[in-house]
């Protein structure tokens, strides 16, 4: 190999891509959904410890599990875009968007002012505080910054999980999803 193809091979490879590892988060797909108990921080339950799992049953729900110090601006537009994305699909679908964190009075606060920051209409913001790695039955991997569980109320029926997420992941989130709407 010349000398030229070895310096353009040293100088192009680390802006070629690298092939992302999946992460696998979240409980098995087509496994019965694990109870999730959390405080709910807007909505009409706001200020109450809310069985989703429980509320929800047997209708189409996404539940995103978003590390708290993780949260950013792409996030908040994957959380946007989904959000608006279910609101046009109707239907009685929801997410249940979960912050795992260990500041419980921080979070209290802060989720409300996001809600009002990007107006979710299909979104409930919770957050859990018991264990900042979420639920144990729910398995939520600690490297993924956000874990979106598509449900059909009663069984896990897609899984995803990112460490860098912004809107251009909605389709296959909604793809997954409509098959549930029939």
């Amino acid at each position: 190999m010349s000398r030229l193809a070895l310096l353009l091979a040293a100088v192009l490879l680390p802006v070629v891509p690298l092939a992302r590892a999946a992460i696998e988060s979240g409980p098995a797909l087509d496994s019965a959904l694990p109870e999730l108990k959390a405080d709910a921080a807007t909505g009409d339950d706001a200020g109450k410890k809310i069985t989703f799992t429980t509320t929800r049953k047997g209708k189409p729900t996404i539940y995103v599990f978003v590390r708290g110090d993780k949260f950013d601006r792409p996030i908040g537009r994957y959380l946007k875009f989904l959000d608006k994305a279910l609101a046009e699909l109707g239907k009685d679908t929801h997410v249940v968007a979960v912050w795992l964190t260990d500041d419980v009075d921080k979070t209290r606060e802060y989720l409300p002012k996001v809600q009002q920051s990007i107006k979710l209409e299909a979104t409930t913001f919770a957050f859990y505080a018991e264990d900042k790695n979420g639920p144990n039955a729910w398995a939520i991997n600690d490297r993924a910054f956000v874990t979106t569980i598509v449900t059909d109320g009663a069984k896990v029926k897609a899984r995803f999980a990112e460490q860098s997420i912004n809107e251009t992941n909605v389709p296959e989130v909604t793809a997954a999803l409509k098959p549930l709407l029939k």
